[in-house]
């Protein structure tokens, strides 16, 4: 799969570079990796998003991104998307590509077989991870930045390496050449968690006090409004932090949080401590995701999602 990525970046000598709606670390890293790679093999690079860029991790990387794709595009253009499982992930950026050439680089366990030329690996832990050996397939040096962007997105995705197993070796080598080059896991922990406003910070203090506990809190519960954002004044989402404190609490096996993104409409994220895999349930509500790390959206209210929540894991943890 490498190669046939390589061959791809050889081929083509202008990229519309692209991710998923709502990125993370793991997307824009991966995103401004690529860019870097196909930059210094003297191809030109564009990147877009539709964002938003309301995680405290990645504010400062905005700019960098556009959020419209030109109707008119260079002759020979080709498509890089990066983190995404299915075409609609982009959001409104997939119709603009619509027929060109695309690679596809992802590591999501649920999806779509999309694109021209796929690098999609499920056992590794990051999309940043695909891109790291393509840069040596290239023989592209990696510089101090790019590789701090490499492990930034790496540690996005394993929860700084919390949620790796036994089988990690090669993450832990990729790991071994990335501090080499100068990278310092310290400042990849600083950029991932602090950044953190104060307000978001209290709003997290109220999604964890209304958590719900099912079946001795193999399950746990908890949601987010639109008045909670505003009453807070909270620009940044604070998911991450409340995945990882309330999968520390004992007994449990999935955390589920319901979000309210517009009246009426939903987003459901759900993390996983054990070998229940959550991205087949958010793939059967026409979600996706890793083992993991998963979600969906939904339409309904609070009470009505939260009853399909608890009716879905029954059978699995009740």
């Amino acid at each position: 799969m490498i190669s046939d990525a390589a061959d791809f970046l050889r081929k083509h000598g202008s990229f519309l570079v692209l991710g998923h709606k709502e990125p993370d670390g793991d997307c824009i890293a991966s995103q401004l990796a690529v860019a870097v790679l196909v930059t210094a093999m003297g191809k030109s690079a564009g990147l877009y998003s539709v964002g938003p860029f309301d995680r405290p991790e990645i504010e400062e990387f905005a700019e960098r991104f556009s959020s419209v794709i030109p109707r008119e595009k260079p002759a020979g253009a080709a498509a890089i998307i990066v983190d995404c499982s299915t075409p609609d992930r982009t959001g409104t950026l997939g119709p603009a590509v619509e027929g060109l050439p695309a690679l596809i680089i992802d590591h999501h366990s649920a999806g779509t077989d999309f694109g021209t030329v796929r690098l999609v690996d499920s056992q590794v832990p990051s999309t940043t991870l695909l891109i790291f050996p393509l840069f040596e397939a290239l023989g592209i040096p990696v510089d101090v930045e790019t590789g701090r962007l490499l492990l930034f997105g790496l540690c996005t995705d394993t929860g700084f390496f919390r949620h790796l197993g036994s089988n990690s070796p090669a993450t832990f080598e990729a790991l071994s050449r990335l501090t080499r080059l100068g990278v310092t896991p310290a400042d990849v922990y600083m950029m991932i968690y602090g950044r953190r406003d104060l307000s978001a910070r209290k709003l997290l203090g109220e999604l964890l006090a209304r958590v719900e506990g099912m079946w001795n809190d193999r399950l746990l519960i908890t949601w987010q409004t639109i008045e909670d954002r505003r009453r807070n004044d909270a620009r940044q989402r604070g998911e991450d932090d409340l995945y990882r404190l309330l999968q520390t609490v004992r007994g449990t096996v999935v955390v589920a949080f319901i979000k309210e993104e517009h009246p009426g409409h939903y987003s459901v994220g759900l993390r996983s401590n054990s070998s229940l895999d959550v991205g087949v349930i958010a793939a059967s509500f026409g979600g996706g995701g890793h083992r993991q790390a998963a979600g969906f959206d939904i339409s309904g209210t609070l009470e009505s999602i939260k009853k399909i929540l608890i009716a879905t894991f029954a059978p699995l943890l009740g």
